[in-house]
């Protein structure tokens, strides 16, 4: 008889951009993981996370670090509060659940990396979409062991496609507030996704160059852009990621849960390889290999997929340590950074790793 998983007690620390719901929904789905106190400072984003959790929440935010039955602290607030949070919570021996973004500039993802290393508490990033899907996750498996030989390209198109009248500012104002406490527009919330990934397939890559545009009105009264471009030189390939949202004039009128469904998430991703080509659609459940279709319930036959909580309790226990690590998470704001240097730079390359860990939008 397979054991039971152990169950850890896990709180909840913010709600940005109703993040903080769809956290609770997904940790609900873990057999490891019990919700045990939400918290959220913003008069607004406390019914709903409230709501997503079933239960009153706690007075503070300190009050669930605190509490020495608390042994994860997800942190799904706003990006700018996010090293204070990791570094209160690794302080008090808490494991960190920590969604994306994950964090508004190069200088917090340092503070929380070593707020974690100097703890000795383990931390996963949350960053789903991509990782979060069995056909990415395997696929990403077969390239890092060497399945496919040496890549000599790599495309990802990634995009939140919505009606011309969505009330983006209703549902999700945080979107459209300063880079300060934002980190930025569309390349930090849906860009941080392409970018991670295309780190885990890859690495570092040796400079970036980048663009950023603001077409769809609520952005471009913000200040902020909603849609980006990020080319990634691998000294031998390039990478290229295109990521945002937009305003698509055929789509009907949609509330937030239209939105959200998955025939809007517009992900395309091309591998080539010297010797393989793979084209991937995975919410449309595509994966074309060489030219061929392939099956998807032959391709997954016997796959594990771990989920990001399941790596974390896993390297709680004596595993290995999360894919998606404190590391390569900084990694990605470093590449986000320097994507905006370039961006202010009219594309000029930016060579990494960076120096300055500002965030220039500031």
């Amino acid at each position: 008889m397979a054991r039971k998983p152990k169950r850890y007690r896990v709180g909840i620390v913010g709600n940005c951009c109703t993040h903080g719901e769809f956290v609770a929904a997904a940790l609900k789905a873990e057999p490891g993981a019990e919700l045990v106190a939400g918290w959220e400072g913003e008069a607004l984003r406390r019914p709903g996370l409230a709501a997503a959790m079933g239960m009153a929440l706690a007075p503070s935010g300190e009050a669930i670090i605190d509490d020495p039955t608390v042994e994860i602290v997800a942190l799904a607030c706003s990006p700018h509060e996010k090293a204070d949070w990791a570094e209160a919570a690794a302080a008090a021996g808490k494991h960190i659940f920590l969604n994306k973004p994950f964090a508004e500039s190069l200088d917090a993802a340092r503070r929380i990396e070593r707020a974690v290393a100097a703890a000795g508490v383990k931390l996963v990033h949350d960053i789903p979409i991509h990782r979060a899907h069995p056909i990415t996750a395997k696929l990403l498996d077969e390239v890092r062991g060497g399945v496919y030989g040496k890549p000599i390209g790599y495309f990802n198109a990634w995009s939140m496609t919505f009606s011309e009248d969505f009330a983006l500012g209703e549902y999700w104002p945080e979107r459209l507030v300063s880079p300060r406490e934002s980190g930025g527009g569309e390349l930090t919330n849906m860009g941080c996704y392409a970018i991670d990934f295309m780190l885990a397939l890859y690495g570092m890559p040796q400079r970036v160059q980048a663009r950023k545009s603001a077409f769809w009105s609520h952005y471009s009264r913000a200040g902020v852009e909603n849609f980006g471009q990020i080319v990634a030189d691998y000294g031998d390939f390039y990478a290229l990621l295109n990521s945002g949202k937009q305003a698509i004039r055929s789509l009907p009128s949609m509330d937030v849960a239209g939105a959200l469904q998955a025939k809007h998430w517009h992900n395309v991703m091309e591998l080539q390889f010297e010797s393989h080509n793979i084209t991937v659609l995975p919410y449309s459940d595509f994966l074309l290999r060489d030219g061929e279709q392939i099956a998807l319930a032959d391709y997954l036959a016997d796959y594990e997929f771990r989920s990001a909580f399941r790596q974390l309790t896993d390297a709680i226990e004596g595993g290995e340590i999360p894919d998606s690590g404190a590391r390569i998470a900084a990694e990605g704001v470093e590449v986000l950074m320097a994507a905006y240097r370039s961006a202010l730079k009219d594309g000029a390359p930016v060579a990494l790793p960076l120096a300055d860990g500002a965030n220039p939008l500031v």
